[in-house]
């Protein structure tokens, strides 16, 4: 085709519309992607996007979810929560997030009672929920609880010496109160003396009571369990006040003794009868507890043979030869002997129960026993990891988690091993033949241009 004066000129007027048109098209880009987002996860089992059951519980709350984040301005942990609160942000855009510098914003640390780096508080339709552990099935089931709107009642038996709800001293239950009521729990205390068991209740609470009970309030208690009812069992060693009968109906059994531990000693703990524990079975409640725990005057339960219920470690002693079960005197020197009836470690402090409900009661029905009491009292509340504790064992009583299967997705296998002569091979074909495929490419394409 021989190129005159005129199809030069309409070439050049071609160039300079599509030089024109590129820049309208990329500029249209631009501002469409200010407007519309869109992503896609193409990470093998989706690791980087919510599951289902997550999505589900975000899309179904209406208000505004508040995020505060305390982490300082250089920490890491900065851009890995952003990063999980991204996922939640793109099901949400409205869902909010802030950054807050721990060691500068120092009311707002003891307001919220912040104790970790890190520590997220999630407010929501005017509660909040603080977690300390960074995952997709932590936040969702915070969201699953902020979100519930149903009145869950809880409440602790009374009238046999039972710690008080309300009270400020040493050995109430007072300051863990006020931590179930900002959960969302309503508490309500109950005499099985004078009243039945309320039908609306979602959790009955046994909490040490040290006067003998009525038969009746026993029969109540027995009556209540076998109808389906959650209960909370926390008992200290020593007689167990009239509530044998409610023992063999669990399939439990209080061993004598108290459990010594020679490591507390580590801790700062001259006691050895307070016990620091640091590891815990797997198990709902204490998947996501990370800090140490401390459980004063701790005993030790046993399983009846012929118990109808599944029982479940919450939390154990140390093995022998650190821990085991004190039978005889706990003054001087404590040494294991078997011969008094002592008990070698790991022994279990705390129990979860399940079986199957009545027909008209489907599900599993739960219960809980603890051979010690103080841990969630006013004086041990705060130290280290119990009151999450407590809260976990009350939320799964309560069937307070979203418990769809929100475990975060993983891949099968995300690692590359390289020989050495794969990576010279490698670095080979980086430096040498690839640049060497494209001269020659480029030296092809410009001898057929001039040979025309």
């Amino acid at each position: 085709m021989e190129l005159t004066r005129r199809s030069r000129r309409w070439l050049r007027i071609q160039g300079f519309f599509f030089v024109i048109l590129l820049i309208v098209l990329v500029g249209l880009a631009a501002w469409l992607t200010s407007r519309i987002r869109l992503s896609y996860d193409w990470t093998q089992a989706g690791r980087n996007s919510l599951t289902r059951a997550s999505r589900k519980i975000v899309r179904s709350l209406p208000d505004r979810i508040e995020i505060l984040a305390f982490a300082r301005r250089e920490d890491p942990l900065r851009p890995a929560i952003r990063h999980l609160i991204d996922r939640y942000r793109r099901v949400d855009p409205k869902m909010g997030l802030r950054f807050i510098n721990p060691d500068i914003h120092l009311a707002e640390v003891r307001k919220l009672g912040i104790e970790a780096d890190g520590e997220l508080v999630i407010h929501y339709d005017g509660r909040r929920e603080n977690l300390t552990t960074l995952s997709q099935k932590s936040i969702t089931d915070a969201l699953f609880r902020l979100g519930r709107n149903q009145n869950l009642w809880v409440r602790f038996v009374t009238g046999s010496g039972e710690p008080s709800i309300t009270g400020t001293r040493p050995g109430d239950l007072g300051a863990f109160a006020k931590s179930l009521k900002r959960e969302g729990f309503k508490l309500k205390q109950i005499d099985l003396a004078t009243q039945p068991v309320p039908p609306d209740t979602a959790l009955l609470v046994l909490a040490n009571p040290t006067a003998r009970l009525l038969p009746a309030e026993v029969h109540t208690l027995i009556r209540y369990v076998n109808q389906g009812g959650a209960l909370l069992w926390l008992m200290e060693p020593g007689p167990l006040e009239g509530l044998a009968p409610l023992a063999r109906t669990l399939g439990i059994r209080l061993l004598k003794g108290v459990i010594v531990d020679a490591t507390s000693r580590l801790f700062g703990i001259s006691n050895p009868v307070w016990l620091v524990l640091t590891a815990y079975p797997e198990n709902p409640v204490t998947e996501s507890l990370k800090a140490e725990t401390l459980f004063p005057d701790a005993g030790a339960l046993g399983i009846r043979p012929e118990s109808h219920w599944s029982h479940e470690t919450l939390i154990k002693s140390r093995p022998l030869p650190v821990s085991w079960l004190e039978t005889g005197s706990l003054k001087g020197t404590l040494v294991f002997n078997p011969r008094i009836g002592d008990r070698a470690g790991p022994l279990p402090i705390g129990m979860l129960l399940t079986r199957s409900k009545l027909p008209q009661h489907p599900g599993l029905e739960r219960v809980a026993v603890v051979a010690n009491t103080d841990f969630l009292a006013n004086a041990f509340l705060n130290e280290g990891g119990n009151q999450t504790l407590g809260l976990n064992l009350f939320n799964w009583l309560t069937r307070q988690s979203a418990d769809l299967k929100l475990h975060e997705p993983t891949s099968s296998d995300r690692t590359l091993t390289l020989t050495s002569f794969d990576e010279g091979l490698l670095g080979l074909g980086f430096l040498l033949l690839i640049p060497a495929l494209l001269f020659g490419l480029g030296l092809w394409t410009w001898i057929r241009r001039r040979r025309r």
